[in-house]
């Protein structure tokens, strides 16, 4: 990789830049009696009879040479206007040879063959892509499962952990609780249960509560987004401020913005903590100063 827009195709023996992203500042062109021609950035996408237009990642342009290919003729080396030595570069005539050549039947078996060859089925590393797809599937539909069990603790404002994290512990929290009742009736959750269940530090389970507080920690930064979205919206709003000390007697400010939506519905979001922020005036003022230029309010 060259630039971000600039790539080298290897074709044989030779090697030309090219650019995927149609960038026509290159495309100028004089010719003797007539005035400059560029190549219109709207070839690089084609207009469908329903109006739709969609890319033609066929079309590549070369910079060394200012002229564009067509990516499947280069690389079955087909005899065309699109892959010859100079390349296609009459800017006059570029919307009707373009659309010619992307209906005519060379350019349409070579763009199938290109296809059926980067099908999976056809690689060469088949079977390693069948088996990595095949995992990351595997971990998404735990991660589905966890996801569903964190959202519904944290909907409920229920306590996740207990006082171990085994599974079939009679103390091991409300999360792992929960993981427990959906393998009940989940044949997949109860196998991954007891592969990895409690196999300890090392091992990746997804069940951990590490990946527990991870979770926690995205869906928290996406709510508050949406909070912080809302808010703009609205323009105006209130703050509420309010310091109670937590189970470990540590005084926390409880941080609540109230507003108004756009049908007049008035709406509070809690939106954090704020730790030993201090019971004076100015404590207060800077704490929720720093709250809202830490949301960018």
């Amino acid at each position: 990789m060259i630039s971000p827009e600039i790539m080298e195709l290897v074709i044989g023996v030779n090697k030309i830049k090219i650019w995927i992203s149609p960038n026509i500042s290159g495309t100028k062109r004089d010719n003797s009696g007539e005035t400059s021609r560029w190549l219109p950035e709207s070839r690089f996408v084609r207009k469908l009879v329903n109006g739709e237009k969609v890319p033609r990642p066929w079309l590549i342009y070369s910079v060394s040479k200012r002229s564009v290919f067509c990516s499947a003729c280069l690389l079955f080396d087909v005899d065309c206007s699109f892959n010859s030595k100079t390349g296609f570069n009459d800017w006059k005539h570029a919307g009707i040879c373009v659309t010619e050549h992307e209906h005519s039947k060379s350019y349409k078996k070579y763009m199938l063959t290109l296809k059926q060859r980067s099908d999976n089925k056809n690689r060469i590393d088949q079977d390693l892509v069948i088996q990595t797809e095949t995992k990351i599937s595997y971990w998404r539909n735990v991660l589905r499962r966890v996801i569903a069990a964190i959202k519904a603790l944290a909907s409920q404002g229920l306590p996740f952990r207990g006082s171990d994290e085994k599974f079939g512990s009679p103390n091991n929290g409300n999360f792992l609780m929960l993981i427990e009742y959906l393998a009940f009736f989940d044949p997949f959750l109860k196998e991954h249960i007891r592969k990895l269940g409690n196999k300890g530090s090392g091992s990746t389970s997804y069940l951990s509560k590490t990946i527990c507080e991870e979770v926690i920690q995205l869906l928290t930064g996406k709510i508050s987004s949406i909070i912080v979205q809302e808010v703009k919206s609205a323009k105006y709003y209130a703050i509420i401020v309010d310091s109670t000390p937590n189970i470990s007697h540590v005084d926390q400010l409880s941080f609540v913005l109230r507003y108004v939506k756009k049908y007049g519905t008035p709406i509070e979001r809690f939106l954090m903590f704020i730790e030993n922020s201090g019971h004076k005036g100015e404590d207060l003022l800077v704490a929720v100063l720093l709250a809202l230029e830490f949301f960018s309010i």
